[in-house]
């Protein structure tokens, strides 16, 4: 298979490293606007070198390379219609058309376009043609504001009132400033929360969600200094970010979905290619803050060496539109992201400075583009891609932009960071980068924010046999913000219990974990606890919920989770303790009693026994059946497990968002 890669930055550095890995082994090719050694080394023939926004020269390079498939990396390709030059002459592109591809190239037909779709999801905004209406929208907003070029700026057309606006002067001057090029500039409101990105591949149809990225935009440590297209990123092995609630997540992915919808309906013309979302986890979860139509650079350094799923395979069904019977799977890893800029840069960055860069270190062999410190190659560790840097008269020099970016990758951020940094201090080269990136100390200050903002959510598990059906409300009002806490994951002990499609309507990750072992044989309970703990502690969760879990837990579990999780029993303890289900609903009936309802306990070893956080009753009527009685005993239990969650977490956790 031929490919055509139109771009030749570190993201696309990245893309062919990927493509090369293939099992198809596919021939290589790129139109660029450098000679990047490190794509030239992985291509058939040496880069041309163009206008890569010129759709002739476009279409003139697939031909001469009769390409099977092209892939454009950056943003101004799409804005030009590149992609609809090419498609008209027969070549698959995975890139956007045009109109599609101004979920970018237009800030203000993205936020009409989102006003339509998911007007729930964006800030209050205006689009402005003149300094006079300009400042009528910064009146509007006081002092939150954003102000935004309309049109493509590379990552630095955005201005934040208090971070690189500092009155409603500078406000006014920056609308002048763009108004000279642009018709249009787009003034909304600013958010507050903690920004991240999920980037999607689609056919227009379907989507195949990528791990959550978080990426670094200011110049220097701590978040100071001028934005820049990015120098560095960071994704954690759960697919989520550290400072992220599992909806916040699942939100992010149908957002995502619903704007592909949109887009469709709005100009007639599926989105092929990978949309990209940048979102604002904030109070009642996560906003939109912008679209890209095209992969993120770094974030597409952090997704790419964690892809298991062969590249061309999701390219090929993106282009062919059968995105819904492929899946996209990624290596359970942390990774880290940081790029080496040369001094000055991004005000006027130094050219000319010579890298001393083995060969070996940017373009090993194809399928093990990884390489550790010790300069062997070492798969899963540090993988490194060249960005703005050419080769001139043999010798690898720096074009003034973004140099290099190393990723590393393993277990968990902390291996991950420490092998970015570790590879980057041999490489001694004369650029400069952020440290901070991927460290714990910024990481922690990410996750102090959002519990300052969101009330330290309660990060939940859910244990269940049966339906789940009590905790069906607790899911809903966790996914739309309205209480702080997150199911983080379902696990059952049969293999096809209904609480796992309930969990799978729901995007919650599921795990059915086998009471008994290979042979046939029941495990031990201490031995199936262990496991279960294991599950629990990986997804850190803090509170765990058995509801309808037909296990009696071990003293080891209640030890490992000792004042840390609840079950709810449909009676009023102790009356009935031990009893089941239905069997309590008809021996309440039985009984004679006239009042029943739910318990909601800590769980301790001794059945039923533990201490009562939460009870609610209802009425028993003479024309009650164990049926009738258990509907309206569930009603009673979904509220009671969302009243426990929360006086859980009063009782838990301080103002400050530790544990008390």
């Amino acid at each position: 298979m031929t490919i055509l890669i139109v771009g030749s930055g570190a993201r696309e550095h990245a893309l062919a490293a990927t493509l090369a890995r293939s099992d198809e082994s596919p021939s290589l090719y790129c139109l660029g606007t450098h000679r990047n050694p490190g794509i030239e080394a992985l291509c058939a023939e040496p880069i041309t070198v163009g206008d890569i926004t010129d759709t002739v020269a476009a279409v003139r390079a697939a031909r001469d390379c009769t390409a099977d498939l092209v892939c454009i990396g950056p943003e101004a390709p799409l804005a030009t219609g590149v992609t609809d030059a090419l498609e008209d002459a027969g070549f698959p592109v995975v890139g956007p058309r045009q109109e599609p591809a101004r979920i970018e190239t237009s800030k203000s037909f993205c936020r009409d376009l989102l006003h339509r779709v998911c007007p729930e999801a964006i800030p209050t905004y205006f689009t402005v043609t003149n300094e006079k209406e300009a400042a009528a929208a910064l009146e509007r907003l006081g002092d939150a504001y954003v102000v935004k070029a309309d049109g493509l700026a590379g990552g630095k057309g955005v201005k934040v009132a208090g971070d690189h606006l500092h009155s409603r002067e500078e406000a006014l001057a920056y609308c002048r400033e763009v108004l000279a090029d642009s018709s249009r500039v787009v003034i909304e409101e600013k958010l507050i929360g903690q920004e991240f990105s999920l980037l999607s591949f689609t056919d227009g149809y379907s989507c195949l969600h990528m791990p959550a990225v978080q990426d670094h935009k200011r110049a220097y440590a701590d978040d100071r200094g001028p934005n820049t297209g990015g120098m560095g990123s960071y994704s954690d092995s759960d697919g989520s970010l550290p400072f992220l609630g599992r909806q916040d997540v699942a939100v992010a992915q149908r957002l995502n979905e619903r704007v592909v919808r949109g887009i469709r309906d709005q100009t007639s013309v599926p989105y092929r290619g990978i949309l990209y979302g940048g979102f604002m986890a904030g109070v009642r979860g996560p906003a939109i803050v912008e679209y890209n139509a095209r992969f993120g650079d770094p974030e597409a350094l952090n997704l790419l060496p964690l892809l298991e799923t062969d590249l061309i395979e999701i390219f090929r069904a993106i282009v062919s539109g059968t995105l819904d019977r492929t899946e996209a799977r990624f290596t359970p890893a942390a990774s880290v992201c940081k790029y080496l800029v040369p001094p000055g840069y991004p005000e006027c960055g130094e050219k000319g400075l010579v890298l001393d860069l083995p060969e070996e270190w940017y373009s090993p062999p194809a399928g093990g583009h990884t390489r550790g410190t010790d300069g062997e190659t070492s798969p899963g560790k540090t993988s490194l891609f060249l960005g703005s840097a050419a080769l001139r008269d043999g010798r690898l020099v720096t074009e003034g932009s973004r140099t290099l970016a190393v990723t590393g990758t393993g277990e968990n951020l902390e291996t991950a960071e420490r092998g970015a940094e570790s590879v980057i201090d041999a490489l001694r080269l004369p650029l400069t980068h952020r440290r901070d990136i991927g460290t714990r100390a910024l990481i922690d200050k990410r996750i102090a924010h959002m519990r300052s903002i969101r009330s330290n959510p309660l990060r939940v598990g859910v244990l269940g046999s049966t339906r789940g059906t009590s905790v069906q409300r607790l899911i809903e009002e966790a996914e739309t913000f309205q209480i702080p806490a997150s199911i983080e994951v379902v696990i059952t002990d049969r293999e096809h219990a209904p609480i796992l499609e309930r969990a799978a309507r729901h995007r919650i990750p599921s795990h059915f974990l086998d009471p008994r072992t290979a042979d046939g044989t029941r495990k031990p309970r201490e031995r199936y606890d262990r496991d279960l703990v294991e599950i629990l502690n990986r997804y850190r969760v803090d509170l765990v919920l058995c509801v309808g879990f037909m296990r009696i837990l071990s003293e080891m579990f209640c030890d490992a989770f000792h004042e840390r999780a609840l079950n709810v029993h449909p009676s009023l303890l102790p009356e009935f303790a031990g009893g089941t289900d239905m069997d309590v609903h008809a021996a309440v009936i039985a009984s004679g009693r006239d009042v029943t309802g739910c318990t909601v306990h800590y769980i301790t070893p001794e059945v039923d026994a533990g201490p009562i956080l939460v009870q609610s009753s209802c009425a028993v009527t003479p024309v009650d059946t164990p049926e009738t009685l258990k509907a309206r005993v569930q009603t009673l239990e979904a509220a009671a497990l969302v009243e426990a969650v929360e006086r859980f977490r009063a009782l838990s956790f301080s103002d400050e968002g530790a544990r008390k």
